[in-house]
C-alpha cells in the first residue's frame, strides 16, 4: 500500500505568461476605471450627464431621467469618487509596474497594487448603489412599481438592450 501524496498546488504560470496575465489584469482595471469615470462624471463642455451604466447596468436604463440625474449630481459632489487624473494615475500605475518588474516577483506586492486600483472602482460602485437605494426609498409605491416594470423589461431585453435574452 502506498502513502497518499500531499496535496499539491497548481504551479503559477512562469515567464512571459505570468507577465501577460498581470498586464492584462492591470489593463482591464484601467479600462474599467476610465469607463466608470467617464460614465459618471461630465468631463467635456456641452456634454450632459450620462447614465452610470457600468455601475448600475439595467437599473440605470430603468430609472427615469430625473432619478438618473439626481444620482449623478450626488456623485459629482463626492471628491473621494473623482477619477484619478495625471500624477495620481501615473503613481498608481508606477506601483503596479514596479511590482510586475520586481525580481524576484512578489505576488503579494503585485496583488496589493492591483487591489488599490480595484478598490477605487468598488468604492464608486458602492456609492452608486447607495444612491440608487436612496432614490428607491424616496419613491412612492406607484413610482417603485413603474420602476420595477421598466427594470423587468430591461432584464428581459438582455445585456445588449436590443432584444430577448438568448
Amino acid at each position: 500500500m502506498t502513502d497518499p501524496s500531499p496535496a499539491t498546488t497548481p504551479a503559477m504560470p512562469t515567464g512571459p505568461v505570468r507577465w501577460l496575465l498581470i498586464a492584462s489584469l492591470a489593463l482591464n482595471l484601467l479600462v474599467a476605471g476610465l469607463l466608470l469615470g467617464s460614465l459618471i462624471f461630465d468631463d467635456g463642455p456641452g456634454r450632459g450627464p450620462r447614465p452610470v451604466e457600468l455601475a448600475l447596468g439595467p437599473f440605470a436604463r430603468a430609472l427615469d431621467e430625473e432619478d438618473r440625474h439626481a444620482i449623478l449630481e450626488s456623485l459629482r459632489d463626492r471628491p473621494d469618487l473623482r477619477p484619478m487624473r495625471g500624477e495620481e494615475r501615473e503613481a498608481a500605475f508606477a506601483d503596479i509596474l514596479a511590482a510586475v518588474r520586481a525580481e524576484p516577483f512578489d505576488p503579494a506586492r503585485a496583488g496589493a497594487a492591483l487591489a488599490a486600483q480595484s478598490s477605487r472602482v468598488e468604492a464608486v460602485q458602492a456609492a452608486v448603489q447607495a444612491e440608487l437605494l436612496e432614490r428607491l426609498r424616496a419613491m412612492t409605491p406607484e413610482q417603485r412599481a413603474a420602476f420595477a416594470e421598466r427594470l423587468d423589461s430591461e432584464l428581459r431585453r438582455g445585456p445588449s438592450g436590443k432584444g430577448p435574452r438568448d
